[in-house]
């Protein structure tokens, strides 16, 4: 099995995630659920509610996406569902 490909910091997962929708944990503690349109250098460039944002990436602590097939694919990661018991 590869190797999952490596990052070092979130705009590089981002970068990755294009098209997709994710939830941003900002450090003022806000939450965003935005479209990924680009990362240009460390600038994460998103829509929301119809209008363009732009937000460094050094002021997101955490992305959260729903999107198991993409992060599987992109990331090398295997998901395993858990047996109910």
């Amino acid at each position: 099995m590869d190797s999952p490909r490596q990052f070092k910091e979130l705009c590089d997962i981002l970068r990755r995630l294009k098209g997709e929708r994710v939830l941003l944990i900002l450090e003022s503690g806000d939450r965003e659920c935005v479209k990924v349109v680009a990362v240009i250098d460390e600038v994460l460039v998103a829509t929301l509610d119809r209008k363009f944002i732009f937000v460094d990436c050094d002021c997101i602590c955490a992305v959260i996406a729903d999107c198991l097939d993409v992060l599987s694919e992109e990331f090398g990661l295997v998901y395993q569902e858990q047996e109910e018991e």
